[in-house]
């Protein structure tokens, strides 16, 4: 499972953790719902704790009895937990319980790593500052921006609806904060937003098309 010490761990060493009756049924459901367990997310921060003590044990658990990966990525003080699958493979887990990413979600989410950290709009911190942005910045694309947007979800080609792409990428940062990619400031408003680490997730699943999205756009345009 990659670490030395792996052959002196058991899947069942983290049943031994004096915190497991009370942390362990949450940490099971968050990971099996695709939250991304980090320091600072999901607030107190157990989960977290419990989870630096235990990995090498509970990744043999989720693999040896679910065929999932416990997947550790980030760096130092900013790394995260999450569970990921083996190409090809779901692992033994209910439909019900795995968390599908819609195709809007995804540019929703592309868009905004572009425009916060690689054309380095460090002070979006608000969603209703995403969506001014991102149309200032696509203005002469916007159409085709919305489209594709709406023609992920609907399959086919429509007028774009400026309101209907408002709520989509609400939805999106919705879904972002679900996930732990990012932390409202209040939970009521759902506008002003912290990033957290594992956004960084996006751009290892994605990195081709967000440094693509532009090409992508002039293509959807091109297809009018």
């Amino acid at each position: 499972m990659g670490d030395e010490n792996t052959e002196e761990v058991s899947r069942n060493d983290f049943l031994h953790d004096n915190k497991v009756e009370q942390v362990f049924a949450k940490l099971d459901y968050a990971l099996r719902s695709g939250i991304h367990i980090q320091r600072d997310y999901p607030k107190p921060g157990e989960l977290f704790r419990f989870l630096e003590r235990n990995f090498d044990s509970l990744k043999l658990y989720y693999y040896e009895l679910f065929h999932i990966i416990l997947s550790k990525q980030g760096n130092d003080f900013k790394h995260y937990y999450f569970i990921d699958f083996e190409e090809g493979n779901r692992g033994a887990i209910p439909t019900s319980s795995r968390d599908y990413l819609d195709t809007e979600v995804i540019i929703i989410g592309m868009l905004f790593y572009k425009l916060y950290q690689i054309d380095g709009n460090i002070e979006l911190d608000t969603v209703d500052d995403f969506i001014s942005t991102l149309i200032s910045e696509y203005d002469d694309e916007k159409e085709a921006l919305f489209k594709l947007i709406i023609n992920s979800r609907s399959g086919k080609s429509t007028d774009f609806n400026e309101e209907k792409v408002i709520a989509l990428i609400k939805k999106a940062f919705d879904t972002f904060n679900h996930l732990g990619w990012i932390e409202w400031e209040d939970n009521q408003i759902k506008n002003r937003f912290k990033p957290l680490p594992s956004f960084e997730r996006l751009r290892i699943l994605y990195q081709s098309q967000i440094n693509n999205i532009d090409q992508l756009l002039a293509q959807n345009e091109n297809a009018k």
